[in-house]
């Protein structure tokens, strides 16, 4: 009895939910719709990410570059100006052997100045010669001077290119930093975003598992359990002692054993479990356009057919019920509405105790007479009528 009235509950909970869930194809489209466009939207997410990494590769390899460059011209200034000291080294060699031949021009003069014997011509040629020398190589020095002015031009371009060079390595440095922390943020979103396209993926895959279910006709054999109402009770016979006549004088009284039903009634409502199989697909009758007569001016205005999303048929039902499944079924047409929704008419075939002949309710035994003299096991098959629902209704209840 608890099983059952739970079961009513439940049938009323359900009653309540019909009308709202003639929607639930549209909500498991709308949510397979949903999941399909947070997995565009992800996927999308990821092709930026992918833009973002190719860019931060080229940004690398351009700050390689760079630094290649930038090497190359460090060894190009450090080359200058090597050669620069180099020059100013030969001019500072230049200029000593300059001073030298200027010490020795003079000390020519002083000697010519000191020895009055000496041969006039013979000291004015050699201070001819000192002097050509010492042009010689004022002319070297000017030259290497010259050498050594481009060379210090030449060197400024370099420091100002290697400046520019340090400037701009700088600034790809911080660049490459700043992506830097941009990639591991991205990887970091790409692994969430990876779980969540999972999560997202396993969602979208339920929804289609569900539309699949609630869309397929095809599937012939479907587990229901609902409420039936058979048309006879379970008799619960028992014997009772009733006074037949009592002594006004002495109060005395005399009793006899009558047997009584305590379950008399002519309906009873059982829990059945089983299964229906379909043998007709009624889905397009019920939702086929109506033929209109233009011809009838007189016919009534077409009835507007239930809502194509539903499914019905028509088909065989097999159940069982009771606490006692073995010895109490369940078999007739059922009928098949609003997809999850079946009513069945048919027979029920079951074992109940009853009086044997010879013996009714109400009737008087005999002293010596229990129960399991008068009442035997006996089959009997009486009529019933069920509703029930699919099993597969109660994941589409939502929690």
């Amino acid at each position: 009895m608890h099983r059952i009235k739970l079961f009513v509950a439940l049938m009323m909970a359900l009653f309540v939910f019909v009308p709202c869930r003639g929607q639930s194809d549209d909500e498991v489209r709308d949510s397979l719709r949903f999941c399909q466009s947070q997995l565009e939207a992800l996927n999308s997410r990821l092709d930026s990410n992918e833009v973002l990494l190719a860019t931060l590769r080229r940004r690398m390899n351009d700050l390689v570059m760079l630094k290649d460059s930038l090497i190359a011209a460090n060894d190009l200034f450090q080359r200058q100006l090597q050669e620069k000291n180099r020059l100013m080294d030969e001019q500072k060699a230049a200029m000593q052997e300059k001073e030298r031949l200027v010490a020795e021009k003079e000390e020519l003069y002083r000697q010519a100045l000191t020895n009055s014997t000496v041969d006039k011509a013979k000291w004015e040629g050699e201070l001819k010669a000192k002097e050509a020398s010492i042009d010689a190589k004022s002319r070297e020095i000017a030259y290497l001077q010259k050498d050594i002015d481009a060379k210090e031009s030449t060197l400024q371009s370099q420091r100002e290119n290697y400046s520019h060079l340090l400037t701009e390595k700088e600034y790809y440095r911080h660049l490459v930093d700043s992506l830097q922390k941009r990639v591991n943020a991205v990887e970091y979103e790409n692994i969430r975003k990876q779980e969540e396209n999972k999560y997202l993926a396993q969602k979208a895959k339920d929804a289609e598992e569900k539309a699949a279910i609630t869309l397929n006709k095809k599937k012939k054999v479907r587990p229901i359990q609902g409420i039936a109402l058979r048309f006879f009770r379970t008799p619960d016979w028992d014997i009772r002692l009733t006074p037949d006549h009592v002594d006004p004088s002495t109060g005395a009284a005399t009793y006899s054993k009558v047997i009584r039903n305590r379950n008399a009634g002519d309906i009873e409502f059982d829990f059945v479990t089983g299964a229906s199989v379909m043998l007709w697909d009624l889905t397009d009758f019920f939702n086929g356009d109506s033929k209109k007569d233009s011809t009838s001016l007189t016919r009534l205005p077409d009835i507007p057919r239930f809502d194509q999303k539903f499914n019905y048929d028509l088909g065989i039902y097999v159940g069982f019920g009771g606490t006692n499944l073995f010895k109490n079924f369940y078999i007739g047409p059922s009928f098949r509405f609003v997809d999850f929704f079946y009513v069945t008419v048919g027979l029920n075939i079951c074992e109940y105790e009853m009086l044997i002949d010879g013996y009714s309710a109400g009737q008087s035994l005999e002293t010596a007479l229990t129960l399991d003299d008068i009442t035997a096991k006996s089959w009997l098959v009486k009529p019933f009528i069920s509703l029930s629902i699919d099993l597969d209704f109660l994941s589409y209840i939502k929690k």
